[in-house]
């Protein structure tokens, strides 16, 4: 075996990785939020992380911070936009909303990317815009007020919108700023920044991060978010992209809120009507759709060169 071939057994479970854990994240964030106060949890989570990832980099490089202060600042702005804009607001989200319906509308973040590249300029192949009008419509379905048992709910679901909508700013902006090149270290400056100010926010929202009272089970939703949730799918990830082509490690756009989706519904009983099937089908759907649609240029058996890859720099976001 040459060059960058790794067999396909390593492929497909780095893949059931991603797949199940990140997967899963959604679920661990609406059980952690049933006691732990949701900015308050994350900030702990990312904190966490953060500083498990930084101290593997720091032990492996000899070097106590090795980034540059282009680099740090790179990495706070995409830091803020995606953990503490996208995840924050997703882990704020899902106080309200079912974790299956929290991942259709996160899987919508492809989508508004695609129309930032629109806004600046950047034509799209037609596949893309299909993609876009059935995206869109997937994601109208679900924010339908009827059916959703109030303005709660659809305050929910807004607020997850606008997580997608942050991640997605985040990710337009990731291949054009400065960013460590170790993608684990780069992760890992992000939870730094954006833990801790999730933390502060959440306080100066009247926040009370009382582990007193927080149930066992929000406390091993906690870890799980922190350890296999944060670290080992990205990790996961990071592989993919070095060792297969990126049209396999990105499928995660679109497998993770099927599995989130059947989840919610095994676990939590979350109910699933034809508005969540047939909104949820065109989201994904249209994420494959726009997927393809803008990597077709670049598909020659290349490695992490497509701006997907790139915007996977910063994906220790995930769920």
């Amino acid at each position: 075996m040459t060059g960058d071939a790794r067999p396909s057994w390593l492929i497909g479970a780095n893949l059931l990785v991603l797949y199940v854990v990140w997967g899963s994240t959604y679920l661990a964030i609406r059980v952690m939020v049933e006691t732990i106060p949701p900015l308050s949890g994350a900030g702990i989570r990312f904190l966490v992380a953060g500083v498990l990832l930084h101290g593997w980099c720091v032990a492996r490089t000899r070097r106590w911070f090795p980034v540059s202060r282009q680099e740090l600042r790179g990495a706070a702005v995409i830091g803020v936009l995606i953990i503490g804009g996208g995840l924050g607001l997703l882990t704020l989200g899902e106080r309200t909303v079912p974790s299956g319906v929290a991942a259709l509308v996160i899987a919508s973040m492809p989508l508004w990317v695609a129309v930032f590249r629109l806004l600046a300029r950047e034509r799209p192949r037609p596949v893309v815009l299909l993609g876009l009008l059935a995206g869109f419509s997937g994601v109208a379905i679900l924010l339908a007020p009827s059916g959703w048992g109030g303005p709660v709910a659809f305050t929910g679901l807004v607020i997850v919108l606008a997580a997608a909508i942050a991640e997605a700013i985040g990710s337009f902006f990731t291949p054009r700023v400065r960013l460590p090149g170790n993608a684990l270290l780069s992760a890992g400056v992000q939870m730094l920044v954006a833990g801790p100010l999730l933390i502060v926010v959440g306080l100066l929202a009247g926040e009370d991060p009382n582990p007193a009272s927080w149930s066992g089970a929000s406390w091993w939703a906690l870890l799980y978010l922190i350890g296999p949730g944060s670290i080992l799918a990205f990790g996961s990830l990071i592989w993919l992209l070095t060792h297969a082509p990126v049209s396999v490690a990105t499928t995660y756009a679109y497998v993770n809120p099927a599995i989130a989706l059947v989840l919610g519904w095994l676990i939590l009983d979350e109910h699933l009507t034809p508005g969540i099937l047939g909104g949820g089908a065109l989201i994904i759907v249209a994420v494959i759709l726009v997927l393809w649609g803008e990597r077709r240029p670049a598909e020659s058996g290349t490695r992490a060169s497509t701006p997907e890859a790139e915007d996977s720099r910063s994906a220790g976001k995930r769920g």
